[in-house]
């Protein structure tokens, strides 16, 4: 299982560089691009060595991107959320002119300065590297958010499905029946006992109908009366009585009265249900 999981954050982190390498190397080719493009509108001259050290601003972006999307992983505050996203803006805006300056010292003839270059960053990049570290990281964590609160909602209806009711085991004649309770056309109350209404016959079961509905899947079973729950994978029709309650019609042909209390219940879960089956 531990295997597994690495396997999974391994392959998670490689889409993440590949994702961010496509994008850095975009910008650069479109850098570049530009800076010709303006060239030969104004006519003057271009330089790709030139291009390709100024497009240095792009690459800066990987490593703290990807710290970013790492850091965001672990972050429990919005002090921490704040923090992630204003140090890689500060941390960028002085390491663009410190790497122009370190490149250029190293592989150019001409040294550009780190202030010259800093005051060219901010005046030129600061509003781009703003909103390139705030909106992506902003976008990526609300996403995640709702992508884990919808996880863990479907994990939650998992666990209740698992703790429903799926079988019940009662006595017929000298013999135990065990009947599945999604074969269960419906329930009725016949206190202390419950009526349990399976394949044409009528079983006792040793529990009370309120105590019965707390251990039922409610998705598929549904009180239709103080006394009466109902399988709605076994429901027919229901039909109005033109007084607020309604005749509801079970696959063996069992017509039981739908209160108007609990019609608006059985209704829409009834149309939930029909349309699963679609």
């Amino acid at each position: 299982m531990d295997q597994t999981l690495t396997n999974k954050q391994f392959g998670f982190s490689q889409r993440k560089l590949f994702v961010l390498f496509g994008f850095l190397f975009t910008c650069i080719f479109l850098t570049v691009l530009i800076d010709f493009l303006e060239s030969k509108f104004q006519n003057s001259g271009f330089y790709i060595s030139e291009s390709l050290l100024f497009s240095s601003y792009w690459w800066i972006f990987l490593p703290l991107w990807y710290g970013q999307l790492s850091f965001l992983e672990t972050h429990k505050t919005k002090v921490r959320f704040a923090l992630i996203v204003l140090i890689p803006i500060i941390i960028h805006l002085f390491a663009f002119p410190g790497l122009v300056w370190l490149i250029s010292s190293v592989f150019y003839t001409h040294t550009f300065e780190f202030g010259q270059t800093f005051e060219f960053g901010i005046s030129q990049h600061f509003f781009k590297v703003f909103l390139l570290y705030t909106i992506p990281i902003g976008l990526y964590a609300f996403f995640m958010e709702r992508i884990k609160d919808f996880q863990s909602q479907n994990n939650s209806i998992s666990q209740e499905a698992n703790d429903f009711l799926t079988s019940l085991n009662v006595r017929e004649g000298n013999k135990q029946l065990h009947i599945p309770t999604n074969e269960v056309l419906y329930f009725s109350a016949n206190t202390p006992y419950v009526n349990v209404y399976y394949k044409d016959k009528k079983h006792l079961y040793n529990i009370t109908l309120k105590s019965l509905s707390e251990k039922l899947d409610r998705r598929f079973f549904v009180r239709i009366h103080k006394s009466e729950i109902v399988n709605l994978t076994h429901v027919q029709s229901y039909k109005s009585r033109q007084n607020g309650d309604y005749d509801v019609t079970m696959d063996d042909g069992t017509m039981l009265r739908l209160s108007r209390n609990f019609a608006k219940d059985f209704k829409s879960k009834l149309e939930i249900h029909t349309q699963d089956k679609l």
